[in-house]
């Protein structure tokens, strides 16, 4: 996985670099964005932000930034506020506003790491106008590891999420447990997960970009896998891009260093 480290151009090569084959090989590079899917509670929001911080790209959370808002008790969060301690999905409109924002608000060229979106198809026609992929990788666990694991999970203030027993917070961190949690409301969830997924997974498994990933092991294990798996199955484009990366850039920088 090392060849994914360059995740974007490197501003400080502009400056060396002004070659007519390099201007083409910038300009044909594309940040890499991945999507994290899979049902509440399958660890996909810490898995989501071990992947941003590995490949050093910007994480976006839905649910995380929902409660934020609510939290925060802004407008946005006295709309979405019910739909969210209920469980239930929050309104297209709104949501497609949030990720609107998101990428307005930040620079797409470093790329992203989308935790829990899409999360219907509405939204992922909607992200194709924006964002290209470079994978989606989708969890896969049972719906009582799924009861099990949301029944120790906690938060902090700032919506880091723990579990009492698997992964548990800092000493001195206060924590609680999220609403939405309930085994009631894990089970509803759950099953509209399963119900919605559907189709986009049909979407982008089309498009050879759908890697399923066995969310039942632990952190660690899963991280392994995940990173595996996007350096095969899913990672053709990855790959491509890596090679390009590997093989003009060092051969470049190599012939400046002799004609200096």
């Amino acid at each position: 996985m090392v060849l994914f480290r360059l995740r974007r151009w490197p501003k400080e090569l502009d400056s060396q670099f002004d070659c007519q084959e390099f201007g083409e090989f910038k300009s044909g590079y594309r940040a890499m964005n991945i999507s994290v899917l899979g049902p509440p509670g399958c660890g996909k929001g810490t898995q989501a932000k071990l992947l941003a911080a590995h490949f050093g790209l910007k994480h976006f959370s839905l649910g995380e930034t929902l409660r934020s808002e609510i939290e925060r008790s802004t407008v946005l969060g006295e709309k979405t506020q019910s739909y969210v301690r209920h469980g239930k999905l929050v309104p297209e409109e709104i949501v497609l506003e949030v990720f609107e924002s998101f990428v307005t608000n930040n620079n797409p060229s470093r790329g992203f790491v989308l935790d829990g979106y899409p999360r219907t198809l509405t939204q992922a026609k909607a992200l194709d106008k924006v964002l290209d992929l470079s994978a989606v990788a989708l969890f896969e666990v049972s719906e009582e590891d799924v009861l099990a694991r949301a029944e120790g999970r906690v938060i902090d203030a700032q919506g880091h999420s723990y579990h009492l027993t698997k992964n548990p917070p800092p000493p001195g961190v206060i924590v609680k447990t999220r609403e939405d949690d309930r085994p009631e409301i894990v089970r509803e969830r759950f099953h509209e997960f399963c119900r919605d997924i559907l189709p986009i997974a049909k979407r982008y498994r089309e498009r050879g970009l759908l890697t399923p990933v066995d969310a039942g092991g632990s952190i660690g294990a899963v991280l392994d896998q995940l990173l595996g798996k996007l350096g095969e199955t899913n990672g053709q484009r990855l790959r491509k891009q890596a090679t390009q990366l590997q093989s003009p850039l060092p051969q470049a920088i190599e012939q400046k260093r002799r004609n200096q």
